[in-house]
Parts: C-alpha cells; structure tokens; sequence
C-alpha cells in the first residue's frame, strides 16, 4: 500500500485515532533505530483540581515528571 492510498483513510480518523496512530509510528521508528522509550502515566486532571492550594514544586515536579524521555 502506498502512501497515496493511505492519505484518506488517514484523513477520515477521528483526531483522537490520528494521535494514537501516530503514537504507533513514533514507537515504531523508535524500536527500529534501537531508541528506548519510556511509558509516561496518562494525564489524570483531577491532580490538579484545587492547584492553588498546592505548593507550586509539586506542580513542577509532575510536570518534570512527565518530559522524562522526550528525545
């Protein structure tokens, strides 16, 4: 299958299946080329409910948290 012929069904994914499918393929490459990756935690917004009430280094600390393993 070319990439011509992949383009529409690309197109027609929901946003939420475009990001997964890229997902994939960036672990994909990431496998072939010998690269470890790193499983960070799904973002759970109920942490933050109330986020004026928590010290700010605990904010910064999740968010450290989570860059982790960005190339």
């Amino acid at each position: 299958m070319t990439l011509d012929e992949l383009i529409p069904t690309i197109v027609s994914l929901s946003h939420a299946d475009k990001f997964r499918l890229v997902q994939i393929v960036l672990q994909q490459l990431a496998e072939e080329d010998g690269v470890e990756t790193q499983q960070s935690p799904p973002f759970d917004p109920r942490q933050f409910f109330g986020v004026t009430q928590q010290p700010k280094q605990v904010i910064d600390d999740y968010l450290e948290s989570g860059r982790e393993g960005w190339l």
